[in-house]
């Protein structure tokens, strides 16, 4: 069993659900920051829960955050930023607009690469289970996810009310949210730039791919 996220798809929300998942079970499983270095091997022979978000949002979630966070690479000088950090060009920037075009650029185009490619290519016998971070905004949609969950787990130990109580208490803290509302911020955010830019950047088929 794996349990894997990308950059700003909800990672330390899926971590902290599965911790209290399997806290009293003997059985294990493998948590994954990044599921783009998951083996091939690995992925054929387990069953995984990965979260993913939509493209648009990862970006806009990725711009607000990384002019706030703390992780210790946004403060290191990179010469591709004239010699500034991550963070510190983002934050010179004068408008919303660059930003979002910054980032969709830089670790926003690693991660959604990554995610397209991973479910493209790398779902190769059904068993990788997308979970999308949005259906975690409306509670109904919570017992097909747990029922799924809990068919994919597969262990007598780890009841269907165990992983719904796991999420119903991980979905009332805040990890890491740069937007408060269930909602999505990109339709207020990007402009016909944006889109242009992302239809040059990124395959053809991206959202029909990721599921969006």
């Amino acid at each position: 069993m794996i349990a894997a996220s990308y950059h700003k798809t909800g990672t330390i929300l899926l971590k902290n659900i599965f911790m209290d998942i399997y806290k009293n079970s003997q059985s294990k499983y493998t948590f994954s920051y990044w599921f783009w270095k998951i083996k091939n091997e690995q992925i054929k022979k387990n069953k995984c829960v990965v979260i993913i978000r939509h493209p648009y949002e990862i970006i806009c979630s990725g711009m607000r955050y990384h002019q706030v966070a703390k992780e210790p690479w946004l403060d290191v000088p990179n010469i591709k930023y004239d010699n500034m950090s991550y963070k510190d060009k983002l934050k010179s920037m004068d408008n919303v607009d660059d930003k979002i075009l910054f980032e969709m650029n830089h670790t926003a185009y690693d991660t959604i690469n990554y995610m397209y490619n991973d479910i493209k290519n790398r779902n190769f016998n059904n068993n990788i289970y997308l979970l999308k971070l949005e259906d975690l905004y409306d509670i109904n949609n919570l017992p097909k996810i747990c029922s799924d969950i809990c068919r994919i787990i597969n262990d007598k130990t780890i009841t269907y009310d165990i992983i719904y109580k796991a999420f119903v208490k991980n979905l009332k803290r805040n990890f890491h949210r740069t937007n408060q509302e269930n909602s999505h911020t990109f339709p207020q955010l990007f402009k016909d730039i944006h889109y242009d830019e992302f239809n040059k950047l990124f395959p053809k088929d991206t959202m029909e791919v990721i599921g969006y």
